[in-house]
């Protein structure tokens, strides 16, 4: 039978898939054993060099001993030194012979395996449609044979009751007419089922040539692998071992490739079907689809039609008309309608979506939608709207489609339906599909479709959420290409805030993940996809938690505490939505100005006079003289003495550039009251004379890179000895990687080490301490702020980084630990270095925020049109860009002025006006990310985590 021919197909297929999938992996695998071996081969070679260097250096001193055997130890030396660069030249002839070459050969190799598979995949859905619709069109061929029956009997009947005079001769000619129609209706479908028997047994033929194709294909990729891979093992061994070894290898492997060109494509496929006998599936040979006749049925001969075979990689419904399908296409072509490319900035990048025009009638409305909304109880019906509205969004190249508000309702309600549908009849890979197209399909500015369904009870039920995650699990990762895709993107942040920075190498722990770690991300991956479409729904926090955690906690693969976090903190972004509302409303503003007013205590006039002359200070200038302001009267200089000194380094513009360094330091050294503080440093110094063996090879290290284009002002020994004296004073918190480029950032600023040193301890213990103890663990309270901060004043580069799922801990770290001070290590001065600093002095994390926040929307444009890599490369080589090279403030000031086509003013000015940032917004955004925590662990407590 074909059926069971089509089944074990498919069946010898998945095999063949599993082999394609195990032979990439091994491929692979070799791949990470010729790196190792090159790495091994460049180890090796700087042990012998260090080993010679050392033994030179032991000669050169003199040892005392005879002169020949001084020799000795010298020819020795230069004997290891050789050998050093010998392995040397190895490793590198490794690289460029070996581990390249079969990394270019083998991508190749495994490209083609998975475009065969995918092949392969494709026609197996075809041929299974087909076997679909010759099952549906044979039973509807007898059900219309057997009416047609039924009715010639009635019709016998008929003419006994008509001899016994019962009924009348116009009673046997409506049953003679009714009989005739039916069986002209089924000979129409036996005609119908003779053309798709021909056209199912054509695609079979085809199919069955096919077959041998792929397995001749699948030979010859196997056979080039093989004899590749064996060039490079004889040129691995050439280069590692001697003669004589190699030869024996050489014999062994050349006796292997005869083996291979022994072999033929009928071996793989015999290899295959073993495969399929032990799992006890019988071979099953080659057949045409049976065109069943219906006196076969009446004889008895055929009992049961032909059954629908199912697979794990096609599911195919009920058969639709050609008139149903064509009402399915005109109602998409009118939802397409008149389409045009949006030009709102706010979605113009590259994933940038469409706009339609709302034409359609009332007419419409009432027809093709009603209609189309019938056939949804089809899932062939169903499927074809899924294909339909996929091709449409591939057609415009777009990862969303924006509609008017007419079609979106027309297709939201529709949608509505099929849920309506899934949640009685339940099937896992539709609700997928239409949960993610729901996702796709947006109404303006970041209206997803999804969100169009929170109130239906199809959510409520968490079996169906495990089964969705079972299901995107195995087919997500199905393809090691796809998992190893999708980790990479995870591990590139993630590992920074889960593993926490690493105080005594400052570097992310864990590079090298177990098996065990990957299926870890693999999960998060996943129900970090749930959880998108768990915010989107809009349903309560409690149930979006539930599932989350429920599913975190299905398996034995435990998730980090950071990940779960992460995931939650998915569904608190309506949180976030709520706040900018009430934040940026009326009563917000009010309530706002009354804390305000208690706080600065206005109720008399002179703290309101004082308020007011405080709020006027930015407004003065030079020649205004505002230190006289000082003179007034004691309750003056009190409450504006701050206010004046942040006044003159917020101004600080005298035009000569090194003048200008020089009153900038001396107005920072008076705010921070560096004069007033009685640290001895030079005793703090001696003190920490010893070496802190923590952290005296990583502090080194850093020096030792860093700056190195300031070299001769600010030398490798006067930051160790800031760093080493800072590490030993506060061990809690130690050396963290970055702390160099705040210190040497100051030290070029002040150019006076006690000075310095100081100011550095102010920082760090005011400011940075409670971020650098417990492994960063308040570096989370940042990235909530920042990301908050984000949705606030750039929603839209907001949802575009949440898009291309750019986490703010990527990028945002870099910048937070050193305060941008890593560009010096790009350029001599950076004036807008000057400026960010100036600014967090002055406003401290609300300063920084606004800095930060200003950057973005500075690169706002460029940014939108970028993807995840791309985003990362951009933020990360930010500070070497041309604005951060510029030398003085009024070049800084000409260059972002004339982009942002602004009137020209002071750049502190603008950054600090830009974006209302307040303690007063921090300290709630603390609060909630507090409350977030503290729900979070009782959470946690339920399912016992540890």
């Amino acid at each position: 039978m074909a059926n069971q021919f089509i089944e074990y197909t498919s069946q010898e297929f998945l095999q063949l898939h599993s082999y394609l999938l195990n032979t990439n992996n091994n491929t692979l695998e070799l791949e990470k054993t010729f790196k190792e071996i090159e790495k091994a081969c460049t180890t090796f070679s700087t042990s012998l060099k260090k080993i010679a260097e050392r033994l030179h250096e032991f000669v050169s001193k003199g040892t005392g001993d005879d002169d020949n055997i001084e020799c000795v130890y010298q020819y020795l030396s230069n004997f290891l030194l050789q050998n050093s660069q010998q392995w040397q030249q190895t490793s590198e002839n490794l690289k460029s012979e070996v581990l390249e070459p079969y990394q270019l050969i083998m991508s190749n190799y495994r490209n083609i395996n998975l475009k065969l598979s995918s092949e392969m995949k494709d026609y197996i859905g075809t041929i299974q449609s087909f076997n679909k619709q010759i099952s549906d069109q044979q039973d509807e061929y007898i059900r219309l044979m057997q009416n047609a029956d039924k009715c010639q009997l009635l019709m016998e009947r008929t003419v006994g009751e008509i001899a016994k005079g019962n009924k009348g001769k116009d009673e046997l000619v409506k049953a003679s007419e009714r009989q005739i129609k039916l069986k002209e209706i089924a000979i129409e479908a036996q005609e119908d089922y003779k053309k798709i028997i021909e056209k199912g047994n054509k695609k079979l033929t085809d199919f069955d040539v096919k077959i041998k194709d792929w397995y001749q294909q699948i030979f010859l990729n196997d056979e080039n692998r093989i004899k590749f891979s064996k060039q490079i093992m004889l040129s691995l061994m050439k280069k590692l071992t001697n003669e004589t070894v190699y030869s024996i290898y050489q014999d062994k492997l050349n006796q292997l490739e005869l083996r291979v060109i022994q072999k033929q494509p009928l071996d793989l496929q015999h290899q295959i079907q073993r495969l399929l006998k032990k799992s006890g599936t019988d071979t099953v040979q080659f057949s045409l689809f049976d065109q069943i006749n219906y006196d076969q049925i009446k004889r008895g001969e055929y009992k049961k039609g032909l059954q629908y075979i199912g697979s794990e990689w096609t599911l195919i419904g009920e058969q639709v008309t050609e008139e149903q399908a064509t009402k399915i296409m005109q109602f998409i072509n009118d939802l397409m309608e008149n389409q045009e490319t949006s030009d709102d900035s706010v979605n113009n990048s590259r994933n940038r979506s469409f706009s339609t025009s709302s034409t359609k009638s009332n007419q419409f409305i009432s027809h093709e939608y009603l209609g189309v909304k019938q056939l949804m109880t089809k899932q062939s019906a169903r499927s074809l709207l899924i294909n339909l509205i996929q091709k449409e969004i591939e057609k415009r190249k777009v990862k969303q489609l924006n509609l008017s508000e007419d079609s979106f309702n027309e297709i939201s309600a529709i949608f509505k339906h099929v849920f309506l549908i899934l949640d009685a009849e339940f099937d896992v890979e539709e609700f997928y599909m239409f949960l993610q197209l729901s996702y796709k399909i947006v109404k303006g500015d970041n209206s997803h479709l999804i969100s169009s369904f929170s109130k239906l009870d199809i959510w409520q039920n968490k079996q169906k959420w495990k089964s969705l995650y079972e299901h995107i699990k195995s087919t997500k990762f199905q393809q090691k290409q796809i998992l190893d895709q999708q980790f990479n993107i995870v591990k590139k942040g993630y590992g920074l805030i889960s593993k926490g920075l690493k105080k005594i190498t400052g570097a992310v722990q864990g590079q090298q993940y177990s098996e065990k770690e990957k299926y870890q991300q693999q999960k998060y991956i996943v129900l970090h996809e749930i959880a998108t479409f768990l915010s989107e729904l809009n349903v309560s926090p409690q149930l979006g938690s539930d599932v989350i955690l429920e599913l975190a906690f299905h398996s034995d693969i435990k998730l980090e505490k950071v990940q779960l976090e992460k995931l939650l903190q998915i569904l608190e972004e309506k949180n976030a939505i709520s706040f900018n509302l009430k934040y940026s409303s009326g009563l917000g503003i009010k309530q706002r100005k009354e804390e305000k007013y208690r706080r600065h205590g206005l109720n008399n006039n002179q703290s309101r006079l004082i308020y007011t002359i405080r709020l006027s200070i930015k407004y003065l200038s030079y020649q205004d003289k505002p230190y006289q302001l000082l003179l007034v009267s004691k309750a003056f200089k009190f409450h504006l003495r701050f206010a004046i000194e942040k006044y003159y380094i917020i101004h600080n513009s005298v035009p000569c550039m090194e003048q200008n360094q020089y009153y900038r330091a001396q107005n920072l050294k008076v705010y921070l009251r560096t004069d007033q503080n009685h640290m001895d440093y030079a005793l703090k110094k001696s003190e920490a004379q010893q070496e802190i063996q923590q952290y005296e090879e990583i502090i080194t290290m850093d020096v030792q890179r860093s700056l190195q284009l300031h070299f001769e002002k600010v030398p490798s020994s006067k930051l160790q000895s800031f760093l080493r004296t800072y590490a030993f004073h506060n061990k809690e918190v130690g050396y963290c990687q970055g702390m160099n480029y705040v210190v040497g950032y100051l030290y070029l600023t002040f150019e006076d080490e006690e000075v310095t040193y100081i100011v550095f301890d102010y920082i760090m213990r005011n400011y940075f301490s409670q971020y650098f103890e417990n492994e960063f663990e308040m570096l989370k309270k940042v990235f909530y702020q920042y990301e908050r901060l984000l949705f606030l004043f750039l929603p839209n580069l907001y949802h575009h980084f949440k898009k291309q799922k750019v986490d703010a801990s990527y990028y945002l770290t870099a910048w937070f630990i050193t305060l941008f001070s890593q560009v010096y290590q790009f350029t001599l001065q950076s004036a807008l270095l000057n400026i960010i600093w100036d600014i967090f002095i002055i406003q401290q994390w609300k300063g920084f925020y606004k800095c930060v926040l200003f950057l973005l929307y500075f690169y706002q444009k460029e940014l939108l049109y970028l993807e995840f890599d791309q985003i990362l490369h951009f933020l990360s080589e930010i500070i070497k860009n041309e604005l951060f090279c510029l030398k003085t403030e009024q070049q800084v000031q000409e260059y972002v002025c004339t982009k942002l086509k602004i009137a020209s003013r002071p750049l502190k000015q603008i950054i600090t006006n830009q974006f209302k940032v307040t303690n007063n917004l921090l300290q709630q955004l603390e609060q909630e990310f507090n409350c977030f925590s503290t729900n979070f662990d009782s959470q946690l407590k339920q399912f016992k985590y540890k």
